[in-house]
């Protein structure tokens, strides 16, 4: 079972076609098919999989948990011998997660070899009897039960030593101010402040909340709870667009969909947030692109054939120069970057990091990362994120494996979803 759910099914058929789906195949179901046969099989297969659903709706209009547990319901149909499960629980609500689990144990002890792969530690520690921890392709350690939470992100997350580049700098004024927010719904309210001067690193397992959170600073999501203040004012974006304009930038974390445009130019990249600030009298200005394209490669050290190629003709890294360096660009007050250095080298990493570092003086900067190690290259402050709430925070000369193992591998308690989680900032 794929990741990604959309890899599983087939859009344009139905909830039936896609429950049945091996059926189609020539040698399984011949050269033709009944319809009422294969809605029949599609109930068996549903039912059997404690799956509630219309068979005749359209595949692609199921939300997103839906169809995955169509897709679990397929794979769970078969006598299966190996089931390899890659992410099996991302778009999945907990009463939904817990019956797969219950399927996953009942599979398991039926004799099928089971692969699970997650992120999460409370499914790792209900559902694993041993469990492989994988860091940069390679086995750092091989655990049975009794499996410890702690154990798990000691493993994965290797030797994690303070920052020796730079000293934690402890900011002036308040840029941001997030008070009472959170990052999902259900999780504990905290505060957070963004200084001027500071880089403010937010680090967690994968899936911990990261992302909701900046994308809520950014208007790309509605704000869970709580109020924000930007330069002491209020601020309450209801789009990406009202972001930029209050000087609010984003660096998504998927560089490929969602800041990167096949054959279009490192200039128009650059100038594409601000077409206004690049436009005259209505009409785009190639001379104010290229100025700010080249300020936009100068600063950041971009290497690759010229500001007019395409931006895809450049390396992973450069390209990530060029989506990070276009937002220095202008009015900017605050910059969110998310996971800004994956699938960026070494060289590339450092130059991104010295620049946010010189850049951060006069501006707000929160750096979000699953990998500590990126966080301590940049950050002064490292805030922990754990099951969607604040673990902790610490200054980045105390970050150490432990003391990230103890935070990172926190469980939420019932008390956290009522009780603030404190004031990080």
């Amino acid at each position: 079972m794929h990741q990604e759910i959309d890899a599983g099914i087939v859009p344009g058929t139905t909830v039936a076609d896609n429950l049945t789906l091996d059926s189609l195949a020539p040698r399984a179901g011949g050269l033709f098919r009944s319809a009422g046969r294969t809605r029949q099989a599609a109930r068996v297969v549903a039912e059997n999989a404690g799956l509630h659903v219309d068979v005749d709706a359209p595949i692609e209009l199921l939300p997103a948990s839906d169809r995955q547990q169509v897709v679990i319901a397929r794979a769970l149909s078969h006598h299966v011998k190996v089931l390899i499960l890659d992410e099996p629980t991302s778009s999945l609500s907990a009463r939904e997660t817990e019956r797969l689990l219950v399927s996953v144990r009942r599979l398991a002890r039926s004799g099928v070899a089971v692969l699970f792969v997650s992120h999460d530690l409370v499914e790792i520690e209900e559902v694993s009897d041993r469990v492989v921890v994988l860091r940069d392709g390679v086995v750092t350690r091989v655990l049975t039960q009794p499996v410890r939470a702690r154990e798990l992100v000691h493993a994965m997350l290797g030797m994690v030593a303070p920052s020796l580049e730079h000293e934690a700098r402890p900011g002036t004024g308040v840029v941001l101010a997030a008070r009472g927010v959170s990052t999902r719904p259900g999780a504990a309210p905290f505060d957070l402040d963004v200084r001027m001067g500071e880089i403010v690193g937010l680090t967690g397992l994968v899936g911990a909340g990261k992302t909701e959170l900046l994308e809520q600073l950014y208007g790309a999501r509605p704000l869970v709870s709580g109020v924000l203040t930007l330069d002491g004012r209020p601020y309450r974006p209801a789009s990406p667009a009202q972001a930029v304009r209050a000087g609010v930038a984003l660096v998504a974390e998927e560089r490929g969909a969602a800041a990167v445009i096949p054959r279009w130019s490192v200039r128009h990249h650059v100038s594409l947030p601000r077409l206004r600030q690049h436009s005259r009298a209505a009409v785009l200005s190639r001379r104010a692109e290229r100025i700010s394209a080249r300020r936009a490669v100068d600063d950041f050290g971009v290497v690759g054939p010229g500001i007019d190629a395409d931006l895809t003709d450049l390396s992973g890294g450069n390209q990530q120069k060029v989506i990070v360096g276009r937002w220095f660009d202008g009015r900017v007050r605050l910059v969110l970057l998310d996971e800004p250095f994956r699938g960026v080298d070494v060289g590339a990493r450092a130059d991104i990091a010295v620049q946010l570092r010189e850049r951060a003086k006069d501006i707000g900067v929160v750096v979000a990362s699953s990998d500590p190690s990126e966080i301590v290259q940049v950050a002064d402050r490292v805030v922990v994120v754990a099951g969607g709430d604040v673990a902790g925070e610490l200054s980045v000369t105390d970050v150490s494996t432990e003391e990230l193992s103890r935070l990172m591998a926190v469980e939420r308690t019932a008390e956290a979803d009522v009780q603030p989680a404190g004031s990080p900032g």
